[in-house]
């Protein structure tokens, strides 16, 4: 590919800056951009002059080409939009940078059906412009920005599957993309990359087994890994995993159990042990002490992986009539103890593009 791409990052929380930081070490040109409504943290990088990045990714001090809240000038020329925030951000972002998207761009997201929704998207509001959607299975990085401009990396993902929608435009992207990240691997669709995403199987159920812990300690004093991750929690993991597993041969894919995909994700770190126990709570990565326990109930790991993991798996199981009991009860305990009935909040198949559709038409959409 005789093209050196040039990356927008859309948002400037853990994941953008590092995304932002990271490229622009490597020696790519790099706009981070951000709404106009949460600029503070862009405006405080200006006035740093920069990002400062450490841990396991490039490190130094990376200046991107432009930081700016201009989302037309944020993409123009611009080869792949790359988005630095939670699900919840996806459609904000999407209808603020429709105008201004050109044919031949491709974006990318990080899992949580990402793809498929902006392909109704494009069909929906409408985005005249032939743009590519990518999905990740996760984000590359384990990261956390202790403050605007400075991110650490705890850890890089040693092998990403990655999908384009169509599949049949994967190697196209993974062509401009492996070069700056090499850990990127082509999975089979996007349907792959949002069943196989770990997060709902691991975040709910340390948070809901250890609720009363967290509303008593506010997060403070201990590792949601380490301590939260013990035998009985992990059977819980084992039992969503096994749901989702299922749903996942009713649909015709393959799939790996939660431990070894976890450790196939940090292959470097040698983080797979014996028991799923043992692999979560002596992770040298999220026993970091940067990974502390959230500080109330009411966090990203349920209100973004029920919402956009367990939910969507749930009524696409419900579609097809398969049965996921734990995927069932999981869900409605998390709406007991939140107060937010997440079947009411959640994706459903209709948000997908996917209603109605049988497990066959749903692989033949999105090859």
């Amino acid at each position: 590919m005789s093209r050196r791409p040039r990356f927008a990052i859309l948002g400037t929380g853990n994941s953008g800056q590092a995304f932002a930081a990271d490229l622009t070490l490597k020696g790519y040109e790099v706009h981070l951009a951000e709404l106009p409504n949460f600029a503070d943290t862009l405006h405080a990088i200006e006035r740093r002059g920069g990002i400062e990045i450490s841990g396991d990714a490039a490190t130094g001090f990376a200046r991107p080409k432009l930081l700016t809240t201009d989302l037309e000038a944020a993409l123009e020329g611009v080869h792949i939009l790359i988005f630095g925030g939670s699900a919840f951000a996806h459609e904000p972002w999407c209808r603020a940078v429709a105008p201004y998207l050109r044919d031949g761009q491709y974006i990318l997201f990080t899992s949580n059906f990402g793809a498929l929704r902006f392909r109704q998207w494009q069909q929906e509001w409408p985005i005249r412009a032939d743009v590519t959607p990518v999905e990740a299975m996760s984000l590359i990085y384990a990261t956390r920005a202790p403050e605007p401009g400075r991110v650490v990396v705890i850890g890089v993902k040693s092998h990403l599957p990655a999908a384009a929608l169509p599949a049949t435009r994967t190697p196209s992207f993974l062509e401009l993309m492996k070069p700056a990240f090499p850990a990127l691997v082509a999975a089979e669709n996007v349907l792959f990359t949002s069943l196989n995403n770990l997060n709902p199987i691991v975040h709910p159920p340390m948070v809901l087994c250890n609720a009363g812990r967290i509303e008593a300690t506010g997060g403070q004093g201990w590792n949601l890994y380490q301590e939260g991750a013990t035998a009985s929690v992990t059977r819980l993991m084992e039992a969503l995993d096994a749901d989702r597993r299922a749903l996942m041969q009713r649909v015709g894919l393959k799939s790996l159990a939660f431990k070894e995909a976890f450790g196939v994700l940090y292959r470097d770190y040698g983080v797979e042990k014996e028991t799923l126990e043992a692999t979560l709570r002596e992770s040298p990565i999220h026993s970091d002490p940067a990974f502390p326990a959230p500080a109330q109930l009411d966090t990203r790991y349920l209100t973004e992986d029920i919402s956009f993991g367990l939910v969507p798996w749930a009524a696409l199981a419900r579609m097809w009539q398969q049965p996921t009991p734990t995927l069932d009860a999981t869900i409605q305990l998390a709406s007991v103890l939140v107060g937010r009935n997440y079947w009411d909040s959640g994706l459903l198949p209709e948000h997908l593009g996917l209603a109605g559709m049988a497990p066959e038409e749903v692989l033949a959409w999105v090859r």
